[in-house]
């Protein structure tokens, strides 16, 4: 979770929502700035995109930083709306707030919306924001501006300039993005092979989610005559269990170098630069305990 009591004042917080939308892709036309600013905070641009065209659209921002106190913004907090967007020029509203927005002000809104006095809305709140960092390429952000719930959030990193997702290979869900969200993530399935009086090879390696689809790629490798082992894809969030499992590897291709088909080599490979994105971050108590867990584990043959 983020704690936004981390952005100390209401310039701060302005300051990070700039940044935010930035990040998402918005082109910033007037920044934040001191003193009076006519009901304005911001003033934010996007493309906006058709099958045959496309027209910009400018969204008046409005910043409030209640996080300490913790009450909601209301109706009077946001006065004059629709002045404060004819005034600047702008289509559409976005309430950016570390707290939430109260009913009636999203009732105001919805009405402003349906009489067609503004085009469009969007309300930011603390959980729609922590959401957001969710997705990869907003993790400098976060660790700009909310250092402390940078570590305990552990963000998605695309080291590699380019986020690199881990599909199911069932359904296709992304297993990396699960990882931030706190659902269960997922199997890493091995299919090996047992020839008489020959070393055991892997031939092939699946990522799965848990449960149905873990089940279906089971019955597809049994078909083919292999036997099947796992591992948690979780385990491999925690940067100290990561380590060990990478470092476990590359001592068993040292004495069985055969051990691995090719394309199941390959596929490993491909699957620790994917978790690099989630798992170079700093460690933290949580994370020690866990690779304690399964050091005991691994002793006890489990």
């Amino acid at each position: 979770m983020i704690d936004c009591k981390e952005i100390p004042d209401g310039d701060a917080w302005e300051a990070f929502c700039r940044d935010y939308l930035v990040a998402l892709g918005l082109v910033v036309e007037i920044p934040p700035a001191k003193g009076p600013d006519g009901g304005l905070d911001l003033l934010v641009k996007e493309q906006l995109r058709g099958s045959l065209a496309s027209r910009p659209f400018t969204w008046l921002v409005s910043c409030k930083h209640y996080a300490t106190s913790g009450k909601s913004v209301g109706t009077a907090d946001e006065i004059n709306i629709t002045d404060r967007l004819e005034q600047h020029g702008a289509d559409g509203f976005i309430g950016f707030y570390s707290t939430m927005a109260s009913a009636a002000l999203v009732t105001r809104l919805k009405e402003l919306r349906d009489q067609k006095k503004i085009e469009s809305y969007e309300i930011y709140d603390g959980t729609r924001i922590e959401n957001g960092f969710h997705d990869a390429g907003l993790s400098g952000v976060l660790l700009q501006h909310l250092p402390k719930s940078h570590t305990s959030l552990r963000p998605i990193h695309p080291l590699l300039g380019r986020y690199q997702p881990l599909p199911c290979d069932v359904c296709g869900k992304d297993l990396l993005k699960a990882s931030v969200t706190k659902e269960t993530l997922g199997n890493i399935t091995f299919a090996t092979r047992y020839g008489i009086g020959d070393e055991p090879i892997i031939e092939s390696v699946h990522f799965v989610c848990k449960g149905e689809c873990d089940q279906r790629m089971d019955h597809l490798i049994h078909n083919r005559g292999l036997t099947t082992a796992w591992d948690d894809i979780s385990d491999y969030c925690n940067p100290l269990i990561f380590i060990r499992r990478i470092t476990g590897y590359t001592n068993q291709m040292r004495t069985a170098p055969n051990s691995y088909a090719n394309a199941a080599h390959d596929r490993l490979i491909n699957f620790y630069i994917t978790l690099s994105q989630r798992t170079l971050r700093q460690t933290n108590g949580e994370d020690r305990k866990a690779l304690i867990d399964a050091i005991e584990l691994e002793g006890l043959g489990v």
